[in-house]
């Protein structure tokens, strides 16, 4: 469980986007968090993560939480794929070796482990990003719009890591897509007005995100917003982030 006590956050410039936020998020289901653009759903999320502290107010986390998937602030570019994998396993209290035996024989990434991440693609170190969190062991999953990268076959592969980690652990989903809340996550919680509610169904979640309405940057930015869940456009855009990581 992770329990949200009297948050009151703001962006850089100065507008803020939660108030005095009180909030329970249990941990053990798959959660959505739910709200148009500019409503602090990203914000969120790395708020739980411990990416960023609040302004005021308390976060109290029962529960052993991943960074948010895809996550590369960390990592060595100098190091190889399997140092880079090591570390992060003693990190978070897993067996290196076991991290480096996933990566290898689920994630059939034997053939990158030696080499230094600078000197591989993009779109691999991408792929180990992601992968690396699935492999990981945690209570609770933490996901920005996406559970993995668009290349097709690491997507899949992706989709079926999310089952299994989702059948055992919990997760949490930023979004605002709908059809993405609904198919990954069974409750949600709906950022508006800088609060927030936890619903108990996605349904009943669903019901009050599409009927509630939109701020006129929420409209201009839907299309961006599909085009990051599109496989065909999403690439370019995760590549951009990673060159400007």
């Amino acid at each position: 469980m992770i329990r949200v006590d009297g948050l009151s956050h703001a962006y850089a410039k100065g507008r803020p986007i939660f108030s005095e936020l009180d909030l329970i998020i249990p941990t053990n289901r798959r959660v959505a968090i739910l709200g148009g653009t500019g409503s602090g759903k990203t914000t969120l999320l790395n708020l739980l993560a411990g990416i960023e502290s609040p302004q005021s107010g308390r976060i109290e986390r029962n529960a052993h939480l991943s960074f948010p998937g895809g996550f590369q602030r960390g990592f060595r570019q100098t190091s190889t794929m399997r140092q880079n994998a090591m570390f992060a396993a003693r990190i978070y209290g897993a067996d290196p070796d076991e991290v480096v035996e996933f990566l290898s024989e689920v994630c059939l990434m034997q053939d990158e482990l030696e080499f230094p991440l600078r000197e591989l693609s993009v779109q691999t170190r991408i792929a180990f990003s992601y992968l690396l969190t699935y492999t990981l062991p945690f209570d609770c999953y933490l996901f920005d719009n996406v559970i993995g990268p668009p290349q097709p076959e690491v997507r899949e592969l992706c989709a079926r890591l999310y089952a299994a980690r989702s059948a055992e652990a919990g997760t949490i989903l930023a979004t605002r897509q709908p059809r993405l809340a609904e198919q990954y996550c069974d409750c949600a919680i709906v950022l508006g007005q800088g609060g927030a509610r936890f619903y108990d169904t996605i349904a009943d979640a669903l019901a009050v995100f599409d009927s509630a309405p939109q701020p006129a940057a929420a409209a201009a930015g839907e299309a961006a917003d599909e085009a990051a869940t599109n496989p065909e456009t999403q690439g370019a855009a995760l590549a951009e982030g990673a060159a400007s990581a």
